[in-house]
């Protein structure tokens, strides 16, 4: 364990002299220049919890390094970046609620935990969009990094973590106008599915969970995309403690019209109608239990906003 410290010590040490000397040369060469004959270049100063970045008014090389925080919004934004990092769930690349359609070209740069620097570096990035748990130090010295605020579940607040979060990397971009017009498009989505479902809404209950080894959890408020969205629905949402753990023994606290199951070990729809428990609910008696993948609902991103939108209309008002 020791000798492993030492290597991945021994790394970062490297790629941080190696950041360090690019960049010295860089500033070098420019220095030898004359710079009075040239006016400064125009940024952006963005405020963060590190202190200030002067992002370019028009960066065109932007790496994203994380799927819900920075990737999402930027894609809803209609930019693409030329480098993003990924989740991986049972041996596959997760991009949460991003199409891989939306990443052609770009450049996939590792983990979202430990995204690789190096691949970062030569890439040649304008803009990096980070989060707190990444090293920004490192980063800013490739190009200017700004660490998008992520979800906080103590942070005060009431509106939706998504619609804060694409407000801010808007703000980062200069795209505020278009982030109302996004914002716009969704609220509208809302107005018109509630219309749709008319006066079912005040008649149909419905419940989220997450299952998973006979454990279950709810999406939560200001947090999770999916409880924001059936808040701003108007429809009456089962929602005992947010992200609390509980036992598969208490699943009687959800006895709605209608059951989401946020299916995180894939398992079959016969599994959860014959197990005892499940098929004493309501739900499942009227047949309206339904299983949806994690990478349509467990996601905080404004895209994932929308694809719970798309479901809820598709379980909700076509089974009427």
């Amino acid at each position: 364990m020791g000798i492993l410290k030492t290597r991945f010590g021994r790394r970062y040490l490297l790629l941080a002299m190696a950041i360090f000397l690019t960049t010295a040369c860089h500033q070098a060469i420019s220095q030898k220049s004359d710079l009075s004959l040239k006016p400064a270049v125009e940024c952006r100063v963005i405020q963060h919890e590190f202190g200030e970045t002067c992002v370019p008014l028009k960066p065109r090389r932007i790496v994203a390094l994380d799927t819900n925080v920075n990737l999402d919004p930027l894609i809803a934004l209609g930019i693409e970046p030329i480098g993003y990092a990924s989740d991986n769930v049972g041996g596959q690349e997760n991009i949460a609620s991003v199409s891989l359609d939306d990443l052609k070209g770009a450049t996939n740069v590792g983990h979202i935990q430990g995204p690789s620097l190096e691949k970062v570096l030569m890439l040649k990035p304008d803009l990096i969009l980070a989060t707190e748990y990444h090293p920004y130090q490192l980063l800013s010295a490739i190009a200017p990094a700004v660490p998008v605020p992520s979800p906080n579940l103590d942070a005060p607040g009431n509106e939706a973590f998504f619609k804060e979060n694409l407000r801010y990397v808007a703000k980062v971009l200069g795209k505020d106008t278009k982030a109302k017009e996004v914002l716009s498009q969704y609220q509208k989505r809302i107005a018109d599915l509630r219309k749709r479902l008319g006066n079912q809404l005040e008649k149909l209950e419905v419940s989220v969970i997450y299952y998973i080894h006979g454990l279950v959890y709810t999406p939560a408020k200001n947090y999770d995309a999916t409880a924001d969205v059936l808040i701003d629905l108007g429809v009456r949402y089962k929602l005992p403690p947010s992200g609390a753990i509980v036992s598969i023994e208490t699943i009687e606290e959800y006895n709605t019209d209608a059951l989401f199951i946020i299916n995180l070990e894939r398992k079959s729809l016969s599994f959860f109608l014959q197990h005892p428990l499940f098929s004493r609910l309501k739900a499942a008696k009227n047949h309206r239990v339904y299983l949806v993948t994690p990478e349509r609902w467990d996601n905080r991103g404004f895209l994932g906003a929308n694809q719970v939108l798309d479901d809820l209309e598709k379980y909700l008002v076509d089974s009427l």
